[in-house]
């Protein structure tokens, strides 16, 4: 019901008038904002590893430069000798002066190389025959016991009829003191009669990549350099390189060419892919977009901090706006809601000060509750009075009778003869007359009326002997909860004259009580002869007719037992508790009292 009344509907109302534009506002502005932010972040990528390929394409150029330019380079000492004749003197001489001179122009050479480029870690030159000639720095010479010829990365080298082989990034075993490395071999040929001369190797460091270190976002993002098979020949993470690339990259990796850059986004991931030209290397950059969020998100905090302060402005603002308008009504409705349970409130003078249409409110409430109050006064309060003198009537009633009939067994037993019993009888009496004129209230508990009618039973089967059997089956939870008096004794009363009186042998009488959905039931059986149908049919239609108000000190002349009780559980319970009953001839009869669990 709260989601209908009228102030939650006025406060629903002025929220989404207010609300409604803030988080739309918001929203555009957030998502602007992450749209810029992906651009440049997406533009800066870009741009870095368009500088890092031109960087790895300059060194593979200067690398092959050096590899094809090698047999016609020339030292000092040699100044019309070049590599290439050097390398068909070797092959064709077994003088070891010679070689050793050879060897040493060519180391001078090889120099001169290497110290024009501070990533070079070693330059290797290999014969056909098996002879090699190495200049390395730091002592990265060959060693040996070094043959060349049978190795996998030489016969791919001569494979390549001239062009420039890659090697794998890894650990020399071959080389002393070897680091972990990339080397670059290609096959040389003579220039004037293509005579295979050898191959000639350069063993680079880590360092040739260090152009791959110019990350823009280091800790956002990661920079890979792999092959077209996926396997990473330099990575931001050491312990990433000459492992496969992550399955994510698999996708990219078809669709990346040589003359564009290919860029997606997936799972929060921006990953942006470029391969060096003529090569077949890939650079590749994947940053996290979560993760830059969180590092560049002070315009995300301010566009949040200044939408929830709105928000928390306009919903304070709505509340007290609807609340101003309502709390009059709302005021005026619990008045009313307190009238309607009898609580009959007027209003407060300062209350009844408005001027507009819930001024008129208030006073037309108050006046409609001085007459009311009158009313009451006059006639309501007066029925009450006379449905409680009817009820003390119908009490009356009940124990007039059953006075009766119990002196009558008093009687009738003290003519015959003296006995105890009646000591028994007349204990029991006076209980019973205790509890009948009791007038503090009209509610006992139950364990009041049960023994109510175990003092009557008491009596009966002094008058009646072991005719009658009496059993009582009652919960002891329900047996302190409260109930209207004097409801159980006029039920077996009737069970004994009506039912087992007439009954040829013995008979007996059960009680028990139980508490199912809320209720209170209580059953009283007998076993006697029972209520023939047309006067069972009867007494349901007198059961179902309402009770009727009659005069001070007048009844119905009708029957005082299931009748009167079932009179007195509606008037002080309401419809819907009562009497019911079921009865066969000769097999006995089943009186079951419904009252609410108090």
């Amino acid at each position: 019901m709260i989601l209908f009344n009228i102030k939650t509907k006025l406060f629903l109302i002025l929220v989404l008038v207010s609300i409604i534009p803030i988080i739309v506002v918001s929203l555009s502005s957030y998502r602007s904002y992450t749209k810029l932010v992906n651009e440049q972040t997406s533009l800066i990528t870009s741009t870095t590893i368009g500088n890092s390929v031109k960087s790895m394409e300059e060194i593979l150029q200067n690398i092959d430069r050096i590899s094809v330019t090698l047999l016609q380079q020339s030292s000092n000492a040699t100044a019309y000798s070049t590599v290439s004749d050097e390398l068909t003197k070797l092959k064709n001489t077994n003088d070891q002066y010679e070689i050793f001179m050879i060897r040493s122009k060519l180391k001078l050479i090889f120099e001169n190389i290497l110290l024009g480029y501070n990533y070079i870690n070693g330059l290797y030159l290999f014969t056909p025959d098996g002879k090699w000639i190495s200049y390395g720095s730091s002592g990265t010479d060959l060693r040996l016991d070094y043959v060349a010829l049978q190795d996998q990365w030489y016969l791919d080298t001569i494979q390549r009829k001239g062009d420039l082989y890659v090697g794998e990034v890894g650990v020399k075993p071959y080389i002393i003191n070897a680091k972990q490395s990339i080397s670059f071999s290609r096959a040389l040929y003579d220039p004037n009669n293509h005579e295979f001369l050898g191959v000639f190797m350069l063993d680079c460091g880590m360092n040739i990549f260090d152009g791959l270190k110019r990350n823009p976002a280091p800790s956002l993002s990661n920079l890979y350099l792999a092959d077209d098979q996926g396997k990473i020949l330099y990575s931001t993470e050491r312990d990433q390189i000459g492992h496969p690339l992550p399955a994510s990259f698999n996708a990219a990796m078809e669709q990346v060419n040589s003359s564009s850059q290919y860029k997606t986004i997936q799972d929060k991931i921006m990953t942006v892919m470029q391969k060096v030209p003529g090569h077949n290397w890939n650079v590749i950059a994947n940053i996290s977009l979560e993760r830059l969020y969180e590092q560049y998100n002070i315009s995300q905090k301010l566009f949040l901090y200044v939408a929830v302060s709105c928000a928390l402005i306009f919903l304070l603002l709505s509340f007290f706006l609807s609340n101003l308008i309502t709390k009059p009504i709302i005021e005026l409705t619990k008045m009313m809601r307190k009238t309607k349970s009898h609580q009959f409130v007027k209003i407060r003078p300062q209350k009844s000060k408005h001027v507009d249409e819930i001024g008129i409110l208030y006073h037309e409430f108050n006046k409609m509750m001085k007459d009311i109050d009158t009313h009451i006064r006059e006639s309501y309060q007066n029925k009450i009075l006379t449905l409680d003198s009817q009820m003390k009537a119908l009490e009356a009633q009940i124990n007039s009778h059953f006075l009766y009939n119990t002196l009558e067994s008093i009687n009738s037993i003290a003519e015959i003869e003296e006995v105890e019993s009646i000591v028994v009888m007349t204990k029991s009496l006076g209980d019973m007359f205790r509890y009948s004129i009791k007038t503090d209230s009209e509610r006992v508990t139950i364990n009041e009326e049960l023994q109510h009618v175990e003092n009557y039973m008491a009596i009966q089967q002094i008058r009646y002997g072991d005719k009658i059997n009496f059993e009582l089956y009652v919960e002891p939870k329900i047996q302190n909860r409260y109930m209207l008096k004097l409801l159980l004794q006029p039920l077996v009363e009737n069970a004994i004259y009506h039912g087992l009186e007439n009954k040829r042998g013995n008979g007996t009488i059960l009680i028990t009580g139980k508490v199912q959905d809320e209720r209170i039931i209580f059953e009283v059986c007998d076993d006697g002869v029972g209520i023939p149908p047309e006067q069972a049919d009867e007494l349901r239609q007198m059961l179902s007719q309402p009770p009727e108000f009659i005069s001070v000190g007048q009844r119905l002349k009708q029957s005082i037992g299931i009748k009167n009780v079932h009179s007195r559980i509606v008037l002080y319970y309401g419809d819907g508790y009562g009497l019911t009953f079921h009865s066969e001839v000769d097999r006995g009869t089943r009186i079951i009292v419904e009252i609410p669990s108090l």
